[in-house]
This record gives structure tokens, sequence and C-alpha cells, in this order.
């Protein structure tokens, strides 16, 4: 069984940007909750078309900030050597599905959770707009 490797002292990030990450997550979550479940019905199809990225991107930034600092404290412990190595071990286990979500750190080689965060925001920006006019209006 391999022995623990210590985290070298600076490897973790500040605290702050967790915190940063967990309440733009928890703030995304609970504005989709407020719009879906409660105020749904005051709002037009285009007014929820229109006010998506106030929900959407504050998950996503969440989101991918938290998981890059798990994938970044895998590379401190010398569990992985990149970002796209760790991305790559959370694939095998979680499957093949994992890579779609997993897209950015496949590609990033940064070790700052913060613009690995952005630039993922930033990548599901385009997708969503993509959607917005080129799917959604179709449907």
């Amino acid at each position: 069984m391999p022995v623990p490797v210590p985290v070298p002292a600076g490897a973790t990030e500040p605290r702050a940007l967790t915190a940063l990450y967990v309440t733009a997550l928890i703030g995304g979550l609970v504005g989709a909750g407020l719009i879906y479940m409660v105020m749904f019905n005051e709002f037009s199809e285009s007014e929820l078309v229109t006010i998506t990225p106030l929900w959407f991107f504050p998950i996503v930034f969440g989101l991918y900030g938290f998981v890059s600092q798990r994938l970044l404290g895998r590379i401190a412990s010398g569990r992985a050597g990149t970002l796209g190595e760790a991305a790559r071990m959370t694939i095998d286990v979680a499957g093949h599905w994992a890579a779609l979500v997993l897209f950015p750190f496949l590609v990033l080689k940064w070790r700052s959770s913060l613009l690995v965060s952005l630039a993922a925001a930033l990548f599901w920006a385009v997708l969503l707009w993509l959607f917005f006019t080129a799917v959604f209006p179709s449907l």
C-alpha cells in the first residue's frame, strides 16, 4: 500500500476561494429553485431564457471551482502530475460519461482553480449560447 505523500506547504488554495465556490453554487441553486418552483408563472418563456445565465453561471462557476480544487489536490499530494491526469483518474472511476463534464480539465494546464472555473464557465457559456440560438428556436 503506497504511503500518502504530505501536501507541500503553499500547495492548497485559500479557504476564501472554497467559500466563493460554495456560495456561488448554493446561490445558483437557490436562484434556479426560486425561478422555476416559486416564480415560474410570473415569467414568459423568453424571460425565462433571458434570466437563465443568472442561475446557470453561478452553478457552473461554483461546481467547476470546487471540482478543480479537488483535482489540484491530487496533484499537490503527488497522486497525479497534471490536471488532465487527475481528471482522467476521476473518469476512470465515474465512467466515460464524466468526460463530457470534465472536458475543460482534460485540456487546461493551469494550476489555479479560479482560472479553470472561469474558463469552464466561458466554455459552458458558449454551449448555452449555441443552444439558445441554434436549437431552442426550432423546438
